[in-house]
């Protein structure tokens, strides 16, 4: 059976003995070399038994002998498990030197080890100091900023520190003078090691005695199907560790600054064995093991909390049903606790522990024993316990319909896979009760949907559920007793009236049609554009009036519904006549104002530029610092829906496509303008994105949506912290836009951010502040949380908005937006970014009979002036033979 590597160097002449410990060859039939390490050990050397040290005067490599890690690695052939390729290396720091472009050091051979000759880790430091974006770029996502990356398999570490000194001191207790300070007090991602092939699969990597240095993403080893940690030390922020197929770290110290250390366990989970958690928050919080669902297995783990900042521990901050972890003897500040929430966990007892040793985790099909165990305890004979049960996700079903099938399997896969099955409720049933799969059908017969819990359990005790809601069979949909009715209110509002039968034996079910409003071009519904719609089974009886509705009818139409129905048979009601300027409130410019927070939002695809209409598609602006591509056409860039972290809480409009954008078209003249935007971004360290490499949130005013013309407010992820954003004003000439006022960096993008941007004749205005109460380092830095701004602009009539987001729309990046406001006053003289004169512009209404050419004739002296006419209303007037009584039509003297 294969072990893991061990040198033990406790004594200064163990070489030889180290060498049959850790199965490596004692010497080459080339002419092996014999050396004496600096602590005395006796090496022989060999083509797979290479020497660093970085007081030689020269590379050697006659004798196996080098000067650098790289020339080593340049040097190194593959190995074999059996017989792996070995490169010791003498105390020391060893720059990895990586470039603004690539990594400093890859070991690109199989069967790797790289040994410290020191039993202190700390003396033999592999070091970089590039983070994304701070000494490290890509032009497509994330910057090669690995200390060191492995792109063969069986990679191990001993007796060494592989460290990114980014946004941590390089110390050197050995030699102070070679002390560095880091790069950069922004935290941003800066790997310690990396590892990936898209030719061949890794796996069966271990470290053994290793210091693992760096803060965001210490460890970045999605890549390795099995890994071991034994003896070690891993420091971070979020994220640092997690993923492959199983992870497994044994008396290993974990230290946490920040709230979230592993970003995703394996397929199989993440074990921490015998292991200690030093917990050292600046602030006071909760730490959440996992930041998505995973399964943990956590056999006697100590966790201290080293500055009282700590509230509680819990296995994710949105755990999921189907997804266990599991614990034994765990402990916080040497009290036993029970991490949270408690239905998530399983709490072990002593006949389930032999399923969580290193070997019953790791040995997949080909027995790998990398801590050298007893495989007696782990089944005995190269047997299996259960450890965990995959289950999956919640499903829904219907009574009288086809059931859920759902399947189990245990892990490990040599483990007995049998499964026993049950319910806790008779309002559904399963088809077998033994087996890895069975089929749950409804039972319900009642009006109300019903949860119920299935749970599948190993012979051991060992088990895990997941949940079906069970959904009553349908019936007919409610009929209608009275046909839908639009009327127009006096207030600005429309509303549609009906009545629906529905009655039933038990009493009378609630209204849950769809109510869809439209603006169509006549009585008979022609060419509707969504302006409205139903959500969350609340339908839609009013409907406010806008400025888009101006020379449109209104159409209302009506899919009738409730819980235990699909929709019936759509009926649609139109409004007598078209919309008029005189049906929407207020006087004058104030006619155009409007507030929304979102509900009946039409988030769908529209790419059309629409006078008074959203248009609702993705955009990848020319300044983006990376490549990526925006949202494909079709797919609805943003969806009302709850976020997490902070945009928990409450639906709004969320990002669901890279490069979401919302343009609102005004195309007749206005004075002064505001916008005003409630929004939540997710992230909630102030840092606003996923990454400071030119994603940002823009805030449009005075802005006209076909030349994109205009000015902005930017909000964008900066490389100067990591606990803020920067916030600069912008005017935009055809789309090309430039910086008129310095950047201010402020923690005012945080959850419950309030956004406001006006102007003031020739001065634009910006506003911002959140209600998030800051951190103690965005204190310490003196960090504003509000933040206020101007410039002097060249006025415009434009009256158009927008909203443009270029960040990642990943859970955990994305931003929300929970209510805008905007508001407009009458054009006074003012001038448009390309120099025309809009002085003395005006509007006409269109009016019953009124064509192009008979408008011209009356407001300019000429009928052949309606070209004018058209040109000055392109955005408003699409067909010149075609123009809308109650339209109203820019006229510049």
């Amino acid at each position: 059976m294969n072990k893991l590597l061990s040198l033990s160097l406790a004594g200064v002449a163990l070489a030889a003995v180290c060498l049959l410990a850790w199965n490596l060859p004692a010497a080459a039939a080339d002419e092996p070399k014999r050396t004496t390490a600096k602590n005395g050990a006796a090496l022989t050397l060999s083509p797979k038994s290479l020497y660093v040290d970085s007081a030689l005067p020269a590379d050697d490599p006659a004798n196996y002998r080098f000067r650098t890690v790289h020339a080593a690695a340049a040097a190194a052939v593959d190995g074999t498990e059996a017989e792996p390729m070995v490169i010791y290396i003498e105390p020391d720091v060893y720059p990895m030197n990586g470039t603004l472009t690539d990594r400093g050091l890859y070991i690109d051979k199989d069967w790797v080890s790289l040994v410290g000759l020191s039993a202190d880790a700390r003396d033999v430091v592999l070091a970089d100091n590039r983070g994304h974006t701070i000494g490290a770029q890509s032009p497509s996502g994330s910057s090669p900023a690995e200390t060191l990356f492995v792109t063969g398999t069986g990679f191990h570490a001993e007796n060494l520190t592989i460290g990114n000194y980014c946004n941590v001191d390089l110390v050197y207790p050995k030699d102070l003078s070679k002390n560095q300070a880091k790069r950069s007090s922004t935290i941003t991602q800066a790997y310690a090691i990396g590892a990936g092939n898209k030719d061949k699969v890794l796996d069966k990597f271990s470290f053994k005695n290793v210091r693992l240095i760096s803060m965001l993403d210490t460890l970045a080893l999605g890549e390795v199907q099995r890994a071991y940690f034994q003896d070690s030390y891993v420091q971070g922020t979020d994220d640092y560790m997690g993923g492959g197929l199983i992870h497994v770290m044994k008396n290993t110290t974990l230290h946490s600054y920040t709230n979230k250390p592993i970003y995703a366990a394996g397929k199989h989970g993440m074990a921490f064995i015998d292991s200690r958690w030093e917990i050292e928050f600046a602030d006071p919080g909760d730490l959440t093991l996992a930041k998505n669902a995973s399964t943990l297995y956590l056999i006697n783990n100590a966790f201290t909390d080293l500055n009282g900042n700590l509230r509680s521990i819990q296995w994710a901050p949105y755990p999921a049903g189907h997804i266990r972890s599991y614990a034994y003897r765990t402990t916080l500040n040497g009290k036993p606790y029970r991490i949270l929430p408690e239905e998530n966990g399983t709490e072990l007892t002593e006949d389930q522990l032999p399923a969580y040793t290193v070997y019953n985790l790791l040995k997949g099909e080909d027995g790998w024993n990398p801590a050298g165990e007893n495989t007696g305890s782990a089944g005995g004979a190269g047997g299996s316990f259960p450890a965990n049960i995959t289950m999956p996700e919640s499903s829904t079903i219907r009574t009288g319909e086809k059931g859920a099938e759902l399947s189990a399997a245990i892990f490990p896969s040599a483990a007995p896979q049998h499964l026993t099955w049950s319910l806790d409720s008779d309002l559904a049933a399963l088809s077998e009760k033994q087996g890895s799969k069975v089929t749950v059908e409804g039972k319900n017969t009642g009006e109300e949907p019903v949860q119920v819990t299935v749970t599948a359990a190993a012979y051991n005790g060992i088990f895990n559920r997941t949940t079906v809601t069970v959904y009553p069979s349908y019936v007919d949909p409610p009929s209608f007793t009275e046909p839908p009715k639009l009327s127009l209110g006096s207030d600005g509002l429309a509303e549609v009236t009906y009545q629906l039968d529905l009655s039933y034996p038990g009493g009378t079910r609630e209204d849950q049609s769809q109510i869809t409003w439209y603006r169509v071009d006549d009585a008979q519904g022609s060419n509707p554009v969504e302006a409205a719609v139903t959500r969350d089974n609340q339908p839609s009886h009013t409907y406010k009036l806008t400025s888009g509705d101006v020379g449109r009818y209104l159409m209302a139409a009506v899919t009738p519904k409730h819980a235990r129905s699909l929709g019936g048979k759509t009926l649609r009601a139109v409004s007598s006549r078209a919309i008029t300027l005189e049906d929407l409130p207020g006087t004058g410019a104030a006619k155009y104002g409007f507030t929304t927070s979102f509900e009946q939002f039409p988030s769908a695809w529209q790419p059309e530029l629409l006078p008074g209409t959203w248009t609702v598609d993705t955009h990848d602006p020319a300044d983006q610092q990376t490549k990526w591509t925006p949202g494909a056409a079709g797919k609805a860039p943003w969806a009302y829906a709850e976020g997490i972290n902070g945009a928990e809480g409450g639906k709004g409009l969320i990002t669901a496509e890279r490069g979401a954008r919302l343009l609102y078209t005004q195309n007749r003249p206005f004075g002064d303008m505001s916008v005003r935007l409630e929004a939540n971004p997710e992230k909630t360290a102030g840092q606003g994105f996923g990454s400071p490499n030119g994603q940002y949130l823009e805030v449009y005013i005075k802005y006209d949506t076909a030349s994109r013309s205009g000015y902005a407010l930017r909000i964008e992820r900066t490389t100067k912290y990591g606990i803020a954003t920067d916030y600069t004003l912008y005017e935009y000439v055809n789309g090309a836009g430039r910086p008129i006022s310095d950047p201010v960096s402020t923690t005012a993008f945080n959850p419950g951010a309030v956004i406001e941007v006006w102007t003031e004749g020739n001065m634009l205005y910006a506003k911002a502040s959140s209600s998030s109460v800051q951190s103690s380092d965005q204190v310490k830095a003196g960090l504003p949380n509000e933040v206020s701004l101007s410039a002097r602009i060249n006025g415009n009539a434009y009256g158009g908005l927008g909203i443009q987001h270029t960040g990642t729309v990943s859970a955990g990046n994305r931003t929300q937006l929970k209510r805008l406001s905007v508001t407009y006053k009458d054009a006074a003289g003012t001038e448009s970014p390309g120099g025309e004169s809009m002085t003395g512009a005006r509007t006409y209404t269109v009016k019953q009979g009124d064509t192009l050419s008979s408008i011209a004739k009356g407001q300019l002296g000429g009928a052949r002036d309606w070209v004018k006419l058209y040109e000055w209303n392109r955005h408003l007037i699409h067909d010149p033979d075609l123009i809308y009584i109650g339209q109203e039509l820019l006229i510049r003297e």
